[in-house]
């Protein structure tokens, strides 16, 4: 049977990565609106606050997505249904925490004024890297994280 442990870790992993997910799916909608639109809300946001609570979610999903995976394999009967989606959670989210080294300092290069076609650039650089390569990446950890949960319920349900 599962521990307690891992199934409280996969449940944690999917909570903290959907929300990373669900800001992912938001902020396409910002390509809409407009690069200047979008640095006056990110300076705000992701310059604000956003410094310290994407770092503590991206790593801290990080954390939960890998505690999970060895609390799973020190289960032992884990199985494939919970196992092999947990181990594709933990190598997304390793490649999002990657490709966040190149759109972080996108990002964090928002903090001084710059020119409208620099503002421009910036904004189509950070969508490619931020948002589409990376939000990508994170998705997929979702995505992965939930089907590991859901093969947690199945294996329940077989054991019973």
């Amino acid at each position: 049977m599962l521990s307690a442990r891992t199934r409280f870790l996969v449940a944690a992993a999917t909570l903290v990565s959907g929300i990373l997910a669900g800001g992912v799916v938001d902020r396409v909608a910002w390509h809409e609106l407009g690069a200047e639109a979008w640095v006056a809300y990110s300076r705000h946001a992701d310059l604000g606050n956003g410094l310290v609570a994407y770092p503590v979610q991206a790593i801290g999903g990080a954390l939960l997505i890998i505690s999970a995976a060895v609390s799973s394999y020190f289960d032992r009967d884990a199985g494939s249904m919970t196992t092999v989606p947990l181990y594709c959670a933990v190598a997304f989210s390793l490649v999002g925490l990657v490709l966040t080294a190149k759109a972080a300092p996108i990002m964090l290069g928002l903090a001084a004024p710059q020119s409208p076609s620099a503002t421009q650039h910036v904004f189509e650089e950070f969508f490619f890297w931020g948002l589409y390569v990376r939000g990508a990446t994170i998705v997929l950890t979702f995505i992965a994280v939930t089907c590991s949960l859901a093969g947690l319920d199945q294996h329940r349900n077989n054991s019973i």
